[in-house]
């Protein structure tokens, strides 16, 4: 069982124009409200570390996917210490709030898709990731082309988001739409995440090997639904795939949805969401 292929069907396809232009929008206001973000950052770094050993003791020319504000980045520079760190990102904002905080300019930025890499084969020794892989349309295939740019036993770290993901934020939706007797599309609830098997098979099909994972499951806490989508939206996690009902119907489900969120998933009086952080580290195989 592999990594669906998400282009299959218009349903499954992500937006890219979109979901750049939601993270430029929220480059101003992501660290605020990207705490989470900032932590499992840290923690790959600190969980991968002593899985990673390069000539020297430090990688020649990493590579950070997906940089956002540069949580991930500074923290290579920190711990890993590569002789040189290239950070992309699909969004442009991001990349402007990165090089504000990278007063030194000890990081090359470019603006690009972390699915459709502009680097030769072979050209880093590490490629690291955090919380960005979960919002590519074809996992499989992209896993595939991260791989053709390691170079020979290269290593790869990432953390990603899994299926357990925002599972009461998807079960208030169903419930809502029960309710209004609709039918949501499963573009709705995102973009589909995958289990901790799928994600080990299609390493092993994209030519990785040496894979190591864990999973952690993390928990954020808010006064109310409405925070905690505008928490959401604050980090440009809206969904790239959503397309709107009527305004009537829209405000209806969003109504019946915070409420049903509310009753169900409250402890000491704040709403929770859930989050199924799946971490892992592999090695460019031999084939």
């Amino acid at each position: 069982m592999g990594v669906s292929n998400r282009r299959t069907g218009t349903q499954g396809r992500i937006n890219k124009k979109l979901l750049a232009l939601h993270f430029s929008s929220s480059a101003s206001t992501y660290d605020s409200h990207a705490a989470l973000q900032r932590e499992i950052a840290w923690q790959l770094v600190d969980w991968a570390a002593p899985r990673l050993s390069f000539p020297g003791g430090a990688p020649p020319r990493a590579l950070d996917i997906g940089c956002g504000t540069g949580f991930l980045t500074g923290f290579l520079l920190d711990r890993i210490r590569p002789d040189s760190l290239v950070a992309i990102d699909i969004a442009g904002g991001m990349l402007i709030r990165t090089r504000e905080l990278d007063a030194h300019r000890t990081v090359r930025l470019v603006q690009a898709d972390g699915e459709c890499l502009p680097f030769a084969p072979g050209s880093f020794e590490l490629v690291a990731s955090s919380t960005a892989f979960q919002w590519f349309a074809s996992p499989a295939e992209s896993l595939a082309r991260i791989c053709r740019t390691l170079a020979p036993a290269g290593r790869l770290v990432f953390a990603t988001l899994g299926r357990g993901t925002l599972a009461e934020l998807k079960e208030s939706y169903r419930e809502a739409a029960g309710r209004m007797g609709i039918t949501l599309a499963a573009g709705r609830y995102g973009p589909p995440l995958p289990g901790e098997a799928e994600l080990v098979d299609a390493l092993k099909l994209a030519g990785l090997d040496q894979i190591a994972t864990e999973c952690r499951t993390k928990h954020e806490f808010f006064p109310s639904c409405s925070h905690f989508i505008h928490s959401l939206k604050a980090r440009g996690a809206n969904n790239p795939n959503f397309r709107p009902m009527s305004i009537a119907t829209e405000r209806r489900l969003m109504s019946l949805m915070s409420e049903t969120y509310e009753r169900r998933f409250t402890t000491d009086g704040r709403v929770y969401a859930s989050y199924e952080v799946i971490f892992c580290s592999c090695r460019k195989g031999k084939r």
